[in-house]
């Protein structure tokens, strides 16, 4: 199979493969930095450890790298436009944002009105991954902020899940 091929492959696999959507947020040098991610993954339980690709020329690489630690912050099903605002350019994503200070000081800022639950986590180690560089976070602190179901990206857009109806049984 060819390069393009397989490049085309594993777009069309990859869109159709349902990821929560979360905000990964880090503080460097008195600034907050924050992407939309949805290449998260749990890893351990015993510690307590998780994942998070990062794309190398990501204006929040450096931040995440330089600062030792970051947060994720797992977003809501209404927080669809939180999404898009940490998935632009926009140099000053935080100002128009209710965010708050992480226990954590290595972490970054949680998403105080966007998120279900968020973790703050400390870097414990990076691999290189092509043009993503992965980092391996131990989660340290964080909460379950309600139980509203999370935002979805799949097939190019994000959903919602529909919790089933407990009267209703199969």
């Amino acid at each position: 199979m060819a390069e393009t091929e397989t490049s085309d492959l594993f777009l069309a696999v990859m869109r159709n493969v349902a990821a929560s959507v979360t905000v990964v947020t880090a503080t460097h040098e008195s600034s907050h930095y924050g992407l939309t991610v949805s290449a998260f993954s749990s890893v351990s339980l015993d510690p307590p450890l998780v994942l998070v690709c990062i794309d190398k020329l990501s204006s929040s690489f450096d931040a995440i790298k330089g600062a030792g630690g970051f947060t994720v912050n797992f977003l809501a099903a209404d927080a669809e436009e939180t999404a898009m605002h940490f998935a632009s350019k926009n140099d000053d994503k935080f100002s128009a944002i209710a965010h708050r200070s992480p226990a954590l000081d290595i972490a970054g800022p949680w998403l105080a009105e966007a998120v279900f639950a968020y973790f703050e986590c400390e870097v414990v180690d990076t691999i290189d991954a092509g043009d993503h560089d992965v980092f391996v976070g131990k989660v340290h602190n964080g909460a379950r902020i309600n139980l509203e179901p999370p935002l979805i990206y799949w097939s190019g857009s994000f959903s919602r899940l529909v919790r089933p109806d407990p009267a209703v049984s199969g």
